[in-house]
């Protein structure tokens, strides 16, 4: 896993390249969406370094999985949290983790999946000279100049790993490999470090894996599906990777789809054909059966309307049946209010129904592929019953522009991304922007309960309006206010004044000078009166809902009205 030119790719192709220089098919084999390395193989990559290391190898190889991004990572959740048992996180030294990297640490987080990080790139550092084939002894060699660059961002990595809860160590300064997550220094495109990179694959899948390593080939198929495809001459195909027991031509195999679960009977095996670059005709070759952990396409009736990313089982294991059932449609069932979800694949829509559950954001809806006209319908429902929580998330999904038109137009916010946690973040900042927008226009037509006394020797003008100083006892004065003396309604404030200056609102202890429309000094209030602001219950109610800006005496005189008002309705 790894940003983009991170060089996990080319990662791949230096061992796979090997192989083809080497002539060694039997050793390094290429599966369906995976690439396998035997022990031999690693003996040969890191043979030196297990004796300087003093380790021990018995794990028969090692089977990277192919597929870009998280795609396969997060797809099953069944072996220590996912389908890869370890991940190798590809980085760009020079840039340090960037935010597709963050996101893969996350999930690998959240789903317990240890790791290993790759710090490519380090040619690029100015002065660096690759003197030896291994990094090992090729760091050692450089100038102090170059060691204490090199250092620098490794450590930085260090620390960003720390940041997300996690201990870090240069590999040839780990002291725990099971509290320490290993930064190994690399040059991909040289081939420098792919030699400790395997070796401490190798070494941590031991250490972390122990007895999970070993599978019984009489145990019920499992296997993760990695994408569908359509072949020429062959039709829809599945590229599987089969990490449980073993799958054989004419097993009968259940995988979900839209529809509920389905079965059917495996119609053929392909495995990639050697040979292929010779007959361009034939890329594949039929194999009566494939144990785990391999990559296979499979080839089977309907098997195109299996879910993307989704978990293919054994129809003859009931249990397993029964766990696809529950854990495939949890993520694709229906509440009454919440977000709109929609993703690329199972594990990725997984991964988000995870988040924001953490983050206590609800999910209404969620699906899969791309968005389209139905989804627009029950997008518009969930935003009208609450457009707080009725927003919609993409990700990595197509949408139309007409769709996309159609959703601005009634101004539903729309969060699309290929990074999880941006779509998280992004949701964050605007609910805190539109709360406040909310909070404002609420707070701009409230009225707050007040007392407040008529100032003696400052009754400016005695009606039309009255305009007389006041000092605020209790609550808030605001514009707009109805003023109520004895029970009895005798205007309503017009405006206030400050030093002269108008202002909307005046707070307890204030003085201000305020005009009352209707009201009429001598007959309705005198020098030294107490008035008061009468209150609604439609005013109460929005007062309520800003419950946390009042102080304690705002709430009991909101409580006192209330109740006096029920009691006048009463009697």
């Amino acid at each position: 896993m790894g940003h983009i030119d991170s060089g996990k790719t080319t990662f791949l192709d230096m061992i796979k390249g090997t192989s083809i220089v080497d002539k060694e098919i039997g050793k390094i084999t290429q599966h369906i969406g995976a690439t396998e390395i035997t022990i031999e193989t690693v003996n040969k990559f890191s043979g030196e370094l297990i004796k300087k290391y003093n380790f021990e190898l018995n794990i028969p190889g090692l089977l990277f999985i192919d597929t870009p991004g998280h795609n396969a990572f997060d797809n099953l959740r069944e072996r220590g949290g996912a389908l890869a048992d370890l991940v190798v996180l590809v980085t760009d030294i020079n840039k340090g983790l960037q935010a597709q990297d963050i996101q893969t640490i996350d999930l690998l987080k959240m789903y317990k999946v240890p790791f290993i990080v790759v710090a490519n790139k380090i040619d690029l550092i100015f002065g660096f000279e690759k003197t030896v084939n291994n990094i090992t002894d090729c760091l050692n060699s450089q100038t102090k100049a170059v060691s204490d660059k090199i250092d620098e961002l490794v450590y930085r990595i260090v620390g960003q790993l720390y940041d997300k809860g996690f201990t870090a160590e240069r590999f040839d300064r780990v002291t725990d490999f099971t509290k320490q997550v290993v930064v190994i220094p690399a040059s991909i495109l040289y081939g420098l470090g792919l030699s400790e990179i395997i070796l401490f694959l190798a070494v941590l899948s031991q250490k972390f894996l122990g007895k999970r390593l070993t599978i019984d080939e009489n145990d019920y198929m499992q296997g993760a599906v990695l994408e569908l495809d359509e072949v020429k001459g062959i039709g829809a195909t599945a590229d599987v990777i089969v990490y449980q027991g073993c799958l054989k031509v004419k097993d009968e195999i259940c995988f979900p789809t839209r529809g509920g679960i389905m079965t059917t009977k495996v119609k053929a095996l392909l495995k990639p054909n050697f040979m292929s670059a010779v007959d361009k005709k034939c890329k594949f070759v039929k194999c009566n059966d494939i144990c785990a952990a391999a990559g296979v396409k499979v080839v089977a009736p309907n098997i195109s309307e299996c879910l993307p990313g989704a978990v293919i089982v054994s129809a003859d294991d009931n249990k397993a049946v029964e766990d696809l059932k529950i854990k495939t449609y949890s993520c694709l069932t229906k509440g009454s209010t919440g977000a709109f979800v929609k993703a690329d694949t199972l594990g990725s829509l997984e991964a988000l129904h995870k988040l924001l559950d953490t983050e206590c954001i609800p999910i209404a809806n969620s699906g899969l592929g791309d968005f389209s006209s139905k989804d627009l319908l029950e997008l518009k429902i969930l935003h009208e019953q609450n457009k707080e929580q009725g927003v919609l998330f993409l990700f990595d999904v197509k949408i139309e522009q007409e769709f996309l038109d159609e959703i601005e137009k009634l101004q539903i916010p729309i969060f699309k991304n290929n990074i999880i946690y941006k779509l998280i973040e992004d949701y964050q900042d605007w609910l805190e922007k539109f709360k406040r927008q909310e909070k404002d226009k609420l707070l701009k037509g409230i009225v707050y309960p007040c007392s407040f006394k008529v100032l003696p020797n400052f009754i400016f003008r005695s009606s039309k309006p009255a305009v007389v100083g006041v000092r605020v006892i209790d609550g808030r004065l605001v514009v707009g206010a109805i003023i109520e003396h004895n029970g009895n309604i005798i205007g309503k404030v017009e405006g206030i004044q400050s030093n002269g200056k108008a202002v909307d609102i005046a707070k307890e202890e204030s003085e201000v000078a305020v005009s009352i429309a209707d009201a009429v000094y001598l007959k309705d209030f005198k020098e030294g009166d107490i008035l008061d602001v009468a209150l609604s219950l439609e005013g109460i109610a929005k007062l309520e809902k800003i419950e946390d800006d009042l102080c304690q005496r705002e709430i009991e005189m909101i409580d006192r009205a209330k109740e006096k008002i029920l009691k006048k309705q009463n009697q």
